[in-house]
């Protein structure tokens, strides 16, 4: 259970920095990566189930909790929403500025960290 934490920190700490240098070349792989939208829905499923699963070993479970449930959340949101919906919400993203970005790359740095944190 806490390696899915660190690996999930780990990743985020990795993107988020990535995000924050390289914001264009970012986008341009985000772009890519969400180009099929309804086979998506599976992962935010198993990483909602994995963050409820790993939330007891946490220090912080009810943070990793509400973590999970949003997770398993925005996988519902995809796979019930019509493909138009939610390709709209993934371009709204990717059309942000550098800025934005950025923003989200120190955005998820903090969420790395906070989960690292909370394994200490």
């Amino acid at each position: 259970m806490k390696i899915f934490l660190y690996l999930i920190s780990g990743f985020w700490l990795l993107a988020g920095t990535i995000f924050i240098l390289f914001p264009l070349k970012s986008k341009a792989l985000y772009a890519k990566l969400v180009k099929p939208v309804k086979p998506l829905f599976i992962l935010p499923l198993l990483f909602g189930v994995g963050f409820l699963w790993a939330a007891p070993v946490s220090r912080f479970g009810g943070f990793i909790r509400i973590l999970g449930g949003l997770s398993f959340l925005k996988g519902l949101f995809i796979l019930a929403f019509p493909e138009n919906t939610f390709k709209s919400v993934l371009n709204y993203f990717i059309n942000r500025s550098n800025k934005c970005w950025r923003m989200y790359g120190v955005f998820m740095v903090l969420l790395g960290a906070l989960v690292a944190w909370s394994l200490l």
